[in-house]
């Protein structure tokens, strides 16, 4: 009796064959992904590793195996750590403005109007914009001519002209307002999915019991985007620690590199003076540190939970 069950369930285990061709299929189907990803995503990203170890500058000299010698340099030469500084404060910055203003565009935008999809499509439009075309509007209006861009406005309103340029300060207000402005809209979607999801007799319970507005959000909202607010400063934290673009075409890391930044340095090593090594190196190591915060986060996430 014992051996005809075993031998039952160990047929009911058994897949059959119409299921093992279903499997061979699926795989054939998901094949030309994974082929995508290997090929433009994980094989310069070994690559790039790889580079970090030799001394290659991509024209006139192949890969020459050098071990930890970039990474020396990086670790020992200050500028690199205050690039490296810059970018994480900055990112941090953007980062800690973007969650707040999505999840109040997203409180704002939770309401029933006939308006509403205007609206949600009008706030994401900045992410599916060309960054090089938004940034030139950004770069003409801060021209320090008195009769250009902001200037003129100023100038109208019995102030003085700003030479945008070559203020640390206001460079970096500009970059952390356009990281801002053309990443919360996604940030603003998500939220908004989050609050849909919520029960909405959580908050007519809450009214009945006497709660305002800020006392819902408190007690209910806050609680019920725990796995979403996770997920949007996970990714904000990788994009902050890509800050990139931006620099580029507003500041240049101008003025007199006080708003450079590490990968805008990554861009200048590897692609302008074709010290792929070092650029590599830079490149691991600025990945490292995004590595960190990102399990720093999730460990203090489970720490919170559990207590």
């Amino acid at each position: 009796m014992t051996a005809t069950v075993n031998k039952v369930r160990g047929e009911r285990r058994r897949p059959s064959a119409r299921r093992r061709r279903e499997v061979r299929t699926a795989y054939l189907v998901l094949l030309p992904f994974f082929l995508y990803i290997a090929i433009w995503n994980l094989v310069p990203l070994l690559f790039g590793l790889y580079l970090g170890f030799t001394e290659y500058n991509a024209l006139s000299s192949t890969p020459k195996w050098i071990g930890l010698a970039n990474f020396k340099t990086f670790f020992s030469v200050p500028e690199y750590g205050a690039l490296m500084w810059r970018q994480i404060w900055m990112g941090l910055l953007a980062l800690a403005m973007n969650t707040v203003i999505s999840f109040a565009l997203a409180l704002a935008l939770n309401v029933s109007s006939k308006v509403k999809g205007l609206f949600r499509t009008a706030i994401y439009v900045p992410n599916v914009s060309a960054v090089s075309a938004t940034t030139a509007v950004f770069v003409a209006l801060l021209n320090p001519l008195a009769d250009q861009g902001l200037n003129r406005i100023l100038t109208s309103l019995g102030g003085a002209a700003v030479t945008w340029n070559y203020s640390a300060f206001w460079m970096t207000f500009w970059i952390v307002t356009y990281f801002v402005w053309q990443r919360v809209g996604p940030a603003a979607i998500i939220w908004l999915g989050g609050l849909q999801a919520i029960d909405p007799s959580l908050y007519e319970a809450a009214r009945v019991d006497g709660a305002n507005f800020w006392q819902q959000v408190r007690y209910i909202t806050l609680p019920g985007l725990k796995f979403i607010a996770m997920y949007i400063l996970l990714t904000g934290i990788i994009g902050a620690m890509q800050m990139f673009d931006v620099v580029m075409f507003i500041s240049k890391g101008n003025p007199f590199g006080q708003t450079d930044v590490l990968m805008y340095r990554i861009y200048r090593d590897g692609f302008i003076n074709f010290n792929l090594g070092m650029a590599g190196a830079e490149s691991l190591a600025l990945g490292l540190v995004t590595v960190v915060f990102a399990l720093g986060y999730l460990w203090l996430q489970r720490r919170n939970e559990d207590e």
